[in-house]
């Protein structure tokens, strides 16, 4: 008896492959995390024909295993639903990487700048220009970067850093002036700074989130097969996000330029291993040609209703922004800036333009994902989509405030009685020297008050914002669990954390739900696509002392937590060595 009882705990259950309902795949002997609140834990599931056809006990997939049955044991491990991440930037830059490097990122001061945008320089020598990410504020003399800095680096060729967050851009001399001759109407509308006393560009723009270094440069400068090299761009990122569990993503940054790449990469077979929405991106000078406005969201429309798939959505959404971030002091706050005392920030739309455009847009069928992180700009948003809601009624698809980091009470209310979703990114509440400074101890404790909006029934979804932070969802786990900060402390509101069942949950069924669908993938359901994950370290377990004392707490030293990834049933990504 105890020699059975061992060979069960050993090796698992074993089955006579007899069972009158067969399906493609058995996954047996596992810890299943559903994220469905109806039922939330199982130990086995069956897949058939890319749906998920059972779930629930090793018991009862008996009657679904036959002959051809595919059968993998879990052997205990932690099984979720494909992360759907609900706000990022992958496609975008995944085709940017052979003209770019990341590499600002590991950086901690000026001279590691100098010298990684020095060697890149050097790599890259027949490109037309340099163009680095992941520069912060915090390492810069004085806080504010200027051309002076960058033409000491390289002065021979424009160089275009792109900063950590993705919201700031910093220029040399030759990059700026190439760029207001080449194009000077995308140029201006990246708000370059101005020096008050000598009226020259400082180096600095404050909208540069929608750079596109085409608008600058033609095909025929940049070297050969640079085209051939985005569209593998994209296929590496992509994986990359299969490799930490991540099967959906909504790519909220797709320009109309961008669109026909796009496709090509669709046709090439870019989405057969996972799922894309691709979201439109509405500049804040839309209204200058309402028009040409609404031409263009009715060709995004059509385009959607022509070439969407299971695996690539297209014309249901659009992305807007009413403000900035608080690190270049460009969120509109309530109260003034804690290292600015008399500058509140200022958005970029007024309250009666916004209700204009959203009203365009609502009319037409098409989702609002609006960028919004200070109290104030929060409270635009709240403004315009109750005001929508009052008079058009309840939508098909949820009005979303994403990032939603600072939201004052009487907005978090508005949203949980209103319905309206917050599409936050948790790994940002990190933070750097920079936040802290701009906001000052108090609004720190109320920024990303998770268990606030949970408490009040707010509707709440979870996604990287990658490439502005680590697409794995693990690190965004780890801190709203823990509410811990870059000094690696947790004063910054702990009573905010929520659970890590309740945070995948939010980065599975409730991300669904930012993208209203819900119906298809999200949760482990009969039904529902087989989008399933299969983790070699708990997930449930990352703010254990445990954990937390035996793990190196820093970017790429949590990367190798999943053993597989699963999409539509198929193992889209299985980890070396990983026992199947």
């Amino acid at each position: 008896m105890h020699l059975k009882v061992l060979s069960r705990f050993l090796f698992g259950p074993r089955y006579k492959r007899d069972g009158s309902d067969p399906t493609d795949l058995a996954i047996i002997n596992a810890k299943v995390v559903t994220s469905d609140p109806e039922n939330p834990r199982a130990k086995a599931v069956a897949v058939k024909g890319g749906l998920i056809a059972y779930v629930g006990g090793d018991r009862g997939i008996a009657d679904h295993i036959g002959p051809d049955t595919r059968i993998i044991d879990a052997r205990g491990r932690i099984l979720t639903p494909g992360f759907v991440d609900n706000h990022c930037h992958l496609l975008w830059v995944g085709a940017l990487r052979p003209l770019m490097t990341t590499a600002l990122y590991e950086c901690n001061s000026l001279e590691e700048v100098s010298s990684c945008v020095t060697d890149y320089a050097t790599e890259q020598s027949d490109m037309p220009f340099v163009m680095c990410m992941g520069f912060r504020y915090d390492y810069i003399p004085g806080g504010e970067p200027t051309k002076e800095m960058l033409d000491e680096i390289v002065d021979d060729r424009p160089v275009i850093l792109w900063s950590h967050g993705a919201h700031s851009g910093w220029l040399n001399t030759p990059a700026l002036e190439l760029m207001e001759k080449r194009n000077p109407t995308a140029f201006h509308r990246m708000t370059p700074m101005v020096d008050p006393e000598t009226g020259e560009y400082t180096g600095m723009l404050f909208h540069f989130w929608f750079i596109n270094p085409l608008e600058f440069f033609s095909w025929d400068e940049l070297p050969p097969q640079t085209r051939e090299k985005m569209l593998q761009g994209m296929e590496e990122i992509l994986d990359e996000a299969l490799a930490v569990g991540v099967t959906t993503i909504d790519d909220v940054m797709i320009h109309k330029p961008f669109v026909p790449m796009v496709l090509e990469f669709r046709d090439r077979g870019g989405f057969e291993r996972s799922r894309a929405r691709a979201t439109y991106y509405i500049n804040h000078y839309a209204l200058e040609d309402e028009e040409g406005f609404k031409a263009n969201l009715r060709w995004w429309r059509e385009l959607g209703e022509k070439e969407s798939d299971s695996r690539l959505i297209l014309g249901s959404s659009v992305k807007l922004g009413i403000e900035g971030i608080f690190e270049n002091h460009t969120a509109l706050l309530l109260e003034p800036y804690s290292d600015r005392p008399s500058f509140f920030g200022e958005a970029t739309w007024s309250q009666e333009d916004f209700d204009r455009l959203v009203e365009i847009i609502d009319t037409m069928g098409i989702q609002c994902c609006t960028h919004a992180i200070g109290d104030g700009g929060i409270r635009m948003v709240v403004n315009t989509y109750e005001k929508i809601l009052n008079r058009n009624g309840k939508r098909p698809y949820p009005l979303r405030v994403d990032h939603n980091e600072l939201p004052d009470p009487a907005e978090i209310e508005r949203m949980g009685r209103l319905g309206i979703h917050a599409a936050m990114q948790p790994a940002h509440f990190f933070g750097d020297e920079s936040r802290e400074k701009a906001l000052g101890p108090q609004r720190l404790k109320r920024v990303m008050p998770w268990k606030s909006l949970e408490d009040t029934g707010v509707e709440l979804s979870f996604g990287s914002d990658a490439c502005a932070g680590p697409i794995n969802p693990v690190y965004g786990l780890l801190i709203s669990a823990t509410r811990l900060n870059y000094k690696l402390d947790t004063d910054w509101g702990r009573e905010e954390r929520i659970s890590l069942e309740d945070g995948i949950r939010h980065w599975t069924l409730d991300s669904a739900k930012a993208l209203a669908l819900e119906d298809k993938i999200g949760s482990i359901e009969v039904g529902k696509y087989a989008d399933l994950v299969l983790f070699n370290t708990n997930p449930l377990k990352l703010d254990s002392w445990w954990f937390l004392l035996t793990h190196k707490l820093e970017l790429g030293a949590m990367d190798d937590f999943v053993d597989m990834t699963m999409v539509g049933g198929e193992v889209v990504y299985r980890k070396d060595g990983a026992r199947l």
